[in-house]
């Protein structure tokens, strides 16, 4: 088989760590798990040991966005204050979120740089009100659309909007936006 040769012939021999799986119509076609959960360590990855994805996780926001836009709940270059009417960062549209050229500071730094208590673990919804109620102190802000810099931020609003989405109604025959428009 195809994935068990590339396997073999390149993840294998370069010393892999992680979990593969190829699945085709619903059916796992091959998988295989090799390395260990922490490096340096002894606790063998399996298939129910818990991996950190990380940013991997911007690929199916991204994707859950382009469906909310694909089902006319919200546009592109509309404004994340369009769903958020706290957020007063002019010009800051889903488009610019999802490419990263927001102007916005990334999360990672300016919540510690501002107090945060690192024993808690950031929300999408910490990151939110930081940037709502400490707006006066951040540093780093640009113009929307005037460069790329990839920020943890973006995505973090993105997430937040995403659970914004649209729920059925019960005659099932339309989608809404629960948010003002």
């Amino acid at each position: 088989m195809a994935c068990e040769s590339w396997y073999d012939t390149v993840l294998k021999v370069r010393g892999f760590n992680g979990g593969i799986l190829v699945a085709r119509k619903g059916q796992v076609v091959f998988e295989r798990y090799s390395g260990t959960g922490h490096l340096p360590g002894q606790d063998t990855i399996r298939d129910n040991t818990p991996l950190q994805i990380a940013s991997i996780t911007k690929t199916f926001t991204a994707m859950a966005v382009l469906k909310l836009v694909q089902d006319g709940n919200v546009q592109l270059d509309d404004e994340l204050a369009r769903y958020f009417p706290s957020f007063h960062y002019a010009g800051v549209t889903i488009r610019n979120l999802l490419n990263h050229r927001s102007g916005l500071p990334n999360y990672t730094h300016f919540m510690e740089n501002m107090g945060w208590d690192k024993t808690r673990f950031v929300t999408n919804e910490d990151v939110l009100e930081f940037l709502i109620s400490r707006k006066a102190d951040m540093v780093n802000v640009a113009p929307p659309d005037h460069h790329f810099s990839y920020c943890n931020t973006n995505y973090a609003l993105l997430a937040l909007l995403i659970e914004k989405s649209p729920e059925k109604n019960t005659s099932n025959t339309c989608n809404r936006f629960s948010s003002p428009h």
